[in-house]
């Protein structure tokens, strides 16, 4: 109801009607904005629930309102129905209004387009699960060539390294050798 400011008091509704295909009766309890202390008990005593929402009456009065007379209207007489004595928050501080609840026919189309929703996540999932596999393919792929390159890698440090040693070896053994002398003869 747009007329009235939403006070929920408690959870969401349960299924309620005779049959459970049928849907849930929903009730406002609305109070008039000038009894703010009514409105209080009213909470409190309605508390558990879950087929009644206390709220407060929020209207002000004629909404289309102008200073200025306009033409006539073109859409006839009012639609609203007449206010009655026992629907006016003036006379009395409380009234009682089921909320529109949702057809038969409305929630076949919202189950629907779930089971619809449903199926295209579904085949998303199915599609990421096979993009995941892939992947998983991929990056085990890549680990075992970077093993593979890791241990042809060490293979050819290791090479450098006894190519690099035996290098050392040759060049202190030419530069450290001691010059070939001659045996010479001191005694004579």
């Amino acid at each position: 109801m747009s007329v009235a400011r939403r006070e929920s008091t408690e959870a969401p509704p349960t299924p309620t009607g005779p049959h459970p295909t049928e849907p849930p009766v929903r009730y406002l309890f609305i109070v008039a904005r000038n009894r703010p202390d009514l409105l209080e008990q009213v909470k409190e005593r309605l508390r558990g629930d879950a087929r009644i929402e206390v709220i407060a009456d929020r209207r002000y009065g004629e909404r289309r309102r102008s200073a200025v007379p306009r033409e006539l209207d073109r859409r006839g007489p009012d639609r609203r129905r007449p206010t009655k004595a026992r629907d006016d928050l003036s006379v009395y501080p409380t009234l009682v209004a089921q909320k529109h609840v949702e057809s038969y026919a409305e929630l076949q189309q919202k189950v629907v387009a779930s089971a619809r929703e449903s199926q295209e996540l579904r085949e998303e999932n199915s599609r990421l699960r096979a993009e995941l596999s892939s992947l998983n393919d991929r990056l085990e792929a890549l680990l075992s060539a970077d093993a593979a390159f890791k241990a042809d890698t060490i293979a050819h440090l290791t090479q450098a390294e006894e190519a690099a040693v035996a290098l050392i070896a040759r060049f202190r053994a030419l530069t450290c050798a001691p010059p070939s002398e001659e045996p010479h003869d001191r005694s004579g």
